[in-house]
């Protein structure tokens, strides 16, 4: 009876545990910019004339582990540049001519994608989103 007790307790403290992992730190370099405020600017002015403002997004993701969040691929730094960019350039392709980007919100979220077959997991990625008005400065 003791030795079922000896085995017996261990397993039931590993049970109730289990191999539980805390997800991983984030330390992220989240952009670096030409210019940046979340107050009004005085005596900035934009023209916004129907070519040159209009709504646009960008986004930068990285693949993480669905589990404990462990990184897996795409680029992990500089999230906010990369997504601001982003936003800059699907603009551009719009036709909008500009490249400052105002009344700006900038947002964390997670995304997930379907497996691609039917036994595979969904995919995790955590992405930074960017969406404002891209605007031409007045000369």
């Amino acid at each position: 009876m003791i030795i079922k007790n000896r085995f017996l307790l261990p397993a039931i403290a590993l049970s109730l545990t289990g191999c539980a992992q805390l997800p991983a730190d984030t330390n992220e370099r989240l952009g670096q910019f030409t210019a940046a405020s979340s107050f009004n600017v005085r005596h900035l002015d934009y023209e916004k004339d129907s070519n040159t403002v209009s709504y646009t997004k960008g986004k930068a993701c990285y693949r993480v582990n669905l589990h404990n969040l462990a990184y897996i691929s795409g680029p992990k730094d500089n999230l906010m540049q990369r997504a601001m960019d982003d936003a800059i350039r699907a603009g551009q392709q719009q036709g909008i001519d500009g490249d400052l980007l105002v009344n700006t919100r900038i947002e964390r979220i997670t995304e997930y994608e379907e497996g691609s077959f039917f036994l595979e997991p969904k995919k995790r990625f955590e992405c930074l989103v960017v969406q404002g008005d891209l605007v031409r400065l007045k000369k």
